[in-house]
């Protein structure tokens, strides 16, 4: 529901970090403007390579996630459910609607639904099934490597906030130690 035309958007995440990649710049302007946003993410972002090191423990990645949501300026819940595990089922939706009706939410961001990553793929499913009485459900890409052409019908000027976002990414230093500027 609009408040005084301002928005009340969740913004859906499968890992901590996804949302900053998909649209930091964007948030920070819309918070700028007065607009309110509360992340939902679902996994824990643990990441552990193919030889079984650990790359990002979960301490680690909620400690960089909230650093980027007080960079950024939204609230943040982590369900922390296993990460590369995440399966659609009804509970998420559950606890999706759960939060549209606590929240007021008028307007969900989530991942694109055609993201090869199986947890962006998932949060987006989830998003749709959740967002049946939503007026506004936007999708972003995150990642580069798509399955499909993404085609975006929503453009948002970040020059004043491109900055912000570059910070809010810095908070993710595990990322940038394990993927450097491929990230």
């Amino acid at each position: 529901m609009i408040i005084n035309g301002k928005m009340n958007v969740l913004c859906l995440n499968a890992h901590p970090d996804d949302l900053e990649i998909m649209a930091g710049g964007t948030i920070a302007k819309w918070i700028n403007e007065g607009h309110h946003f509360h992340v939902l993410t679902f996994t824990d972002g643990v990441w552990t390579s193919p030889d079984g090191i650990v790359m990002r423990d979960r301490q680690e990645a909620l400690i960089e996630e909230n650093k980027a949501a007080d960079v950024l300026g939204y609230t943040v819940e982590n369900l922390q459910y296993q990460a590369m595990e995440l399966k659609f089922q009804d509970k998420h939706v559950c606890e999706v609607l759960q939060r549209i009706d606590k929240l007021k939410i008028d307007t969900i961001l989530c991942p694109w639904e055609k993201d090869l990553h199986h947890d962006h793929e998932v949060v987006s499913r989830i998003a749709m099934s959740a967002s049946r009485r939503i007026p506004r459900l936007i999708m972003g890409q995150i990642n580069f490597y798509l399955r499909d052409f993404f085609t975006p019908n929503l453009f948002v000027d970040i020059s004043a906030t491109w900055t912000k976002k570059i910070e809010s990414l810095k908070c993710f230093r595990s990322e940038w130690g394990r993927n450097g500027n491929g990230w």
